[in-house]
């Protein structure tokens, strides 16, 4: 069982909202924190990778340049300043 005090103005929107959707107060807030468990359950699945992950990994280069960058850049400028 579960107490909840709320503002008059805000029972009150409560109370005209069940009267006109003929339910009650309990079936509204009921339905309300349903509504709220799962948009957070949705949010928390999307995380930054989640929203990502179909974009990581995709890079059609050199994978492991960050290891032998220097190395690298040595064989771009040897071949252009050898073709001068």
């Amino acid at each position: 069982m579960l107490s909840v005090r709320l503002p008059k103005d805000i029972e009150q929107e409560l109370a005209n909202v069940a009267r006109l959707e003929q339910t009650t107060k309990t079936e509204i807030v009921r339905e309300a924190i349903l509504f709220f468990l799962e948009n957070l359950k949705e949010k928390r699945k999307n995380t930054p990778y989640t929203l990502g992950k179909d974009l990581f990994g995709v890079y059609d280069g050199d994978s492991d340049l960050s290891s032998n960058y220097k190395q690298k850049l040595d064989e771009i400028l040897n071949e252009k300043h050898n073709h001068n």
